[in-house]
């Protein structure tokens, strides 16, 4: 691995890593967080939240991160089944004040009707809490099997409880301990550890599930086999060898046809590209614009995701359909020049940087913006700009840009 584990991280943190053949691949976190501290991880600039999608996005409080008012100390072991392309990728470990990372590993997939997770973990000792998550990205869920061992301790017993996309599977052959798939009952004082394999039919259609196993006492998981299924031959990921549907990157920004299917830093980056592609604007333009983006995000006054600020209709120009921009946002490199491809992975790295806050706000706070190649408008009328850019168009005529907050 290129970094050594176990790591203690108080701010964010990349890994690299490479692999020779694209496929489907498990890559597994182990990681551990105290009381007021949360961690979360995102793959190749994708981030993961509720399921089902809700309007305020979570990222923190998700079954795919760590939670540390619930593990209060203790470690959880994330496992995320995603396709990857041959080459680099990143995973960026981003920590609430901190966390112990204590592995990290990845492996290839290679039957999506038989993957075999040999985890052969147990718990630490505590009371219910999240324990071992399985996040499949973009796939359908046939069916599950997993193999538990669970133990009687004087006062209390083993429990594991099984949570697929928030739905508790329930034990039809316990009233007392119907919420836990496996349990212990005082009987094992004698008879000792029981070892139980259980089978769940899910048939879920392809998307994102997730996949809670929670402890309680010290169970032991030793294995679970997820079955995706023989993919329909039609379906763009029909076999091992072939994609899931695609999550626009910097290299290939085409959208989806749904802008919530982009990451915050590509969305920003679109409205930034349509809004001030032009060589001639100043990188400073660029920025304030971003600036006024983010503003929005960060005020209670509009909506608090990247996708649905810049998606209300009339906000931004660029982004409505018939504009003459629209072609430039819904792929950046439709023209396929050089002038286009670098300007492109310019502006995306400045949405970036403003994202993480690496480039201070020029604006002083501004929420509104326009040019004087439009009459001021009323909302502008009266309002002194906390900035003003200028520069020389194409045209050599000059152009000023207003920032405002109202």
């Amino acid at each position: 691995m290129p970094q050594d584990f176990p790591k203690r991280i108080t701010a964010e943190t990349q890994v690299k890593f490479e692999i020779s053949k694209s496929g489907l691949y498990a890559i597994t976190v182990t990681a551990r967080c105290k009381r007021k501290d949360d961690l979360r991880v995102e793959i190749d600039n994708q981030f993961f939240r509720e399921i089902p999608p809700e309007k305020n996005i979570q990222k923190y409080n998700v079954p795919p991160a760590w939670n540390g008012s619930m593990l209060k100390g203790r470690s959880q072991t994330n496992i995320f089944i995603i396709w990857l392309e041959k080459g680099e990728h990143i995973l960026v470990f981003i920590p609430r004040e901190r966390a112990q990372v204590e592995s990290f590993d990845f492996w290839q997939v290679l039957d999506t009707t038989n993957i075999e997770v040999n985890l052969e973990k147990q718990a630490e000792n505590g009371n219910g809490r999240p324990w071992i998550t399985i996040a499949l990205i973009n796939f359908p869920l046939k069916s599950i099997i997993a193999e538990a061992s669970v133990d009687w301790h004087l006062f209390d017993g083993d429990d594991v409880k099984l949570i697929v996309d928030n739905e508790i599977e329930k034990n039809a052959d316990s009233r007392l301990w119907r919420n836990w798939l496996w349990h212990a009952t005082p009987q094992q004082i004698i008879s000792s550890s029981k070892r139980e394999q259980k089978t769940v039919v899910k048939d879920l259609d392809r998307g994102n599930h997730y996949l809670e196993f929670w402890a309680d006492q010290t169970p032991t998981l030793h294995k679970v086999i997820l079955d995706l299924g023989e993919l329909d031959s039609e379906e763009p990921s029909a076999n091992i060898d072939q994609p899931p549907p695609r999550i626009p990157t910097v290299d290939d920004p085409r959208w989806t046809g749904d802008f919530a299917d982009d990451t915050d830093q590509m969305i920003l980056a679109r409205v930034l590209f349509g809004e001030a592609r032009n060589t001639l604007v100043p990188d400073e333009a660029r920025i304030a614009i971003g600036w006024v983006i983010k503003n929005r995000v960060e005020s209670s006054r509009w909506s608090n995701t990247y996708w649905e600020v810049i998606t209300t209709p009339s906000q931004f120009s660029s982004i409505n359909v018939g504009d003459d921009n629209r072609p430039f946002v819904e792929d950046p490199l439709h023209k396929n020049n050089e002038v286009d491809k670098k300007a492109w992975k310019h502006t995306y790295d400045i949405a970036r940087k403003i994202i993480k806050g690496e480039i201070a706000d020029p604006t002083q706070g501004a929420n509104h913006y326009y040019d004087d190649s439009i009459s001021s408008p009323d909302w502008a009328k009266d309002q002194k700009p906390t900035l003003t850019i200028s520069y020389i168009n194409q045209y050599e005529v000059e152009v000023r840009i207003f920032f405002l907050s109202l």
